[in-house]
Parts: C-alpha cells; sequence; structure tokens
C-alpha cells in the first residue's frame, strides 16, 4: 500500500479509532459499532475500504449459536514516519524488515535476535520469563536508538542550513563580482 493511501485513510477520525481498537484485538462489525457508538453501516463501510487497501484482514468464526461471525483485525504491520522541519518534509515508510547487513552494525540488536531464535524452542513459564526479558531489553535499544537518531536529524538539520547559507553566500558573491 503506498503511503498517499495511508494517509488518507488516517484522515478520516473514526478509522482512526477503528484501527485503535482492532490493534488491541480482533472485533467483529457490532463490536466496534457499539465500542465507537456509530452505526454498523458506517462501520461496514470502512471496514471494508480498510480491509480491500490491505490495512485489515478478516475471518469468520463459527459461535455457538447463530451464523459465524466476520472478525476484523489488523493485517500487517505498516510504519511510517512524517518529518516536517523548516528546509524539508519527508514521509518514509519504515516497516520492519529484518535486514541481517543491517543486524551486524547493531551488534545488541543481532543478540537480542539470537536470543528470539532460542527462545522459539521453549514452551510455558521459562518461555514467558524470556520473553519478557527480551522485551524489556528492546524497549531499552528501541530508546538508545530513538536518542541517537535525534541526535543525527540534529545534525542534518544544522547541515542543511549551513549548505543552504554558503550557497546563498556564493551566489550574492556571483552577483557582486
Amino acid at each position: 500500500m503506498r503511503i498517499e493511501e495511508i494517509l488518507d485513510m488516517l484522515g478520516n477520525e473514526t478509522r482512526r479509532e477503528i484501527l485503535q481498537l482492532l490493534s488491541e484485538r480482533p472485533c467483529y462489525v457490532s463490536q466496534v459499532s457499539q465500542e465507537l457508538n456509530v452505526g454498523q453501516k458506517a462501520i461496514i463501510e470502512h471496514l471494508e475500504l480498510m480491509r480491500r487497501a490491505g490495512i485489515l484482514k478478516s475471518r469468520l468464526r463459527k459461535i455457538e449459536k447463530g451464523r459465524p461471525r466476520k472478525y476484523y483485525g489488523i493485517s500487517k504491520e505498516v510504519i511510517f514516519e512524517v518529518k516536517i522541519g523548516q528546509s524539508f518534509f519527508d514521509i518514509s515508510d519504515i516497516s520492519p524488515v529484518l535486514d541481517p547487513e543491517l543486524l551486524e552494525t547493531l551488534p545488541k540488536l543481532k543478540g537480542i535476535t539470537k536470543k528470539l531464535e532460542r527462545v522459539a524452542r521453549l514452551r510455558g513459564e521459562e518461555k514467558l520469563t524470556e520473553l519478557e526479558d527480551i522485551h524489556n531489553e528492546l524497549l531499552e535499544e528501541r530508546e538508545n536508538l530513538d536518542t541517537a537518531k535525534r541526535v543525527v536529524e540534529y545534525f542534518l538539520s544544522e547541515i542543511r542550513d549551513e549548505i543552504r547559507e554558503e550557497s546563498r553566500e556564493k551566489e550574492l558573491e556571483k552577483l557582486l563580482f
């Protein structure tokens, strides 16, 4: 899905509320309707639009009494970031892709990946404990990377400003001489 399509979809408050709800758990139409206090017809239209766009998936589930229900859930991770500054505007798709070459440059993340592979073979309480530890390590690593990213963004902004200033001075010199 193109970023422009996602941004258009997120421009609607009801769709954002639906996505928030579905990020917590899959739901069927009347659950979403009741939770958000929005008519079922409108909810169906929003859900189908997002399903056709690939943001949501649907699955029929049998229930004890009555017809099967169609549950909706978020189909895949779609992560993007918007950067707005005085001299730039950028929207980047940063959806997760596990790149082995990238892991070589990030030893802590590479170690966490190896732990995840090992934990996949565990079961029960031991697995739960290990996953909680890995979760905490990932939160810490994300904070470190976010901090590093803010520093890089600051330097990029400073350098862009300097380049712009130097370019202006050069243009001014050409005009004067």
